[in-house]
């Protein structure tokens, strides 16, 4: 294909889902779903990871920013490949992020929006309950009270 042979720096390795492994540097691809525009567009994505440099995030916000600046580095890459940007796509890509934060950052017990204290700590500023949250953004969001 086109766009992997363009990006021949990079390893690329078929898998059952689109992602970029940036701890072993690979960037998975779904070839099947390369034959739809949409699937175009995830690959570039997850170069666009690669090329950025994004490797370990510390707060869900800058994972958040790392996907933003992913998003605009994909549309100037499908440009470059003449592929058509699909902005529903794109918008329901970044509104999973959005619900995953939310979900994370809300209180189990007040449902008050919160602030990180680490990586998979939250402290309620409302009622002062404390809960972890798993570090994988690809696993489902369990909010665990801790302290409170």
């Amino acid at each position: 294909m086109e766009i992997i042979s363009a990006y021949s720096q990079h390893t690329f390795l078929p898998a059952a889902h689109f992602s970029y492994d940036a701890a072993d540097e690979v960037i998975n691809y779904f070839p099947q779903a390369l034959k739809t525009n949409s699937g175009k567009i995830a690959l570039l994505h997850e170069i666009s990871h690669c090329e950025l440099g994004h490797f370990h995030y510390v707060s869900d916000l800058q994972l958040y920013a790392m996907e933003i600046d992913a998003w605009l580095l994909t549309r100037k890459l499908a440009k470059k490949f003449n592929i058509p940007v699909e902005e529903d796509y794109i918008d329901e890509c970044i509104e999973s992020y959005n619900q995953w934060i939310e979900k994370r950052g809300t209180c189990p017990r007040c449902s008050t929006f919160c602030a990180q204290k680490t990586e998979v700590e939250f402290e309620c500023y409302n009622c002062l309950t404390c809960w972890r949250v798993s570090a994988n953004p690809q696993v489902r969001t369990q909010r665990r009270i801790i302290a409170s």
